[in-house]
This record gives C-alpha cells, sequence and structure tokens, in this order.
C-alpha cells in the first residue's frame, strides 16, 4: 500500500528517525536537534560538541545498529553537524 501511495520513502525516513533514537539512547537523542536523510545519508544535527564528536567515531556501528531495526539497509552515509 505504501508503495502504490508513493509514501513509502517518507515512511522509511520517519522509521530511521525512530530506530536512531532508540540506538544511541535517551541522552543522546535529548541532545539531537534534528534528524532527516538526504537520499542515503541522515544527517544529525546535535547542540553539543562532545556528543558530535563521539557519534563521528561510532558512524560505522551507528549505521549498522538503525539499519539492523529497520530489518534492511536504508541508511549508507553519516553525517554529524
Amino acid at each position: 500500500m505504501l508503495k502504490n501511495s508513493g509514501m513509502e520513502k517518507k515512511f522509511n525516513e520517519l522509521e530511521v528517525a525512530r530506530c536512531y533514537n532508540e540506538v544511541v539512547g535517551e541522552v543522546i537523542a535529548k541532545k539531537t536537534r534534528s534528524i532527516f536523510m538526504r537520499e542515503k545519508t541522515l544527517v544529525v544535527k546535535m547542540d553539543s560538541g562532545v556528543m558530535k564528536q563521539e557519534l563521528s567515531f561510532q558512524k560505522t556501528k551507528i549505521i549498522g545498529l538503525v539499519n539492523d531495526r529497520l530489518g534492511f539497509p536504508f541508511v549508507e552515509q553519516l553525517e554529524v553537524w
């Protein structure tokens, strides 16, 4: 039904945001200003410089965990701003 209505991509983007919050935990999720998808890249804007650096070190792990929770590979890159 989602494919036929053209809303599959938007639904997947919302699921990515939900999965991201679950993967990084409550503390980091609270410091996250915004989350959005640009093509196959998950873009995360943070309030804390320390959190930005920590997420940058954990990019591969976060991408893997988000995709695992989604059940298919949707996110290929992670940018932290």
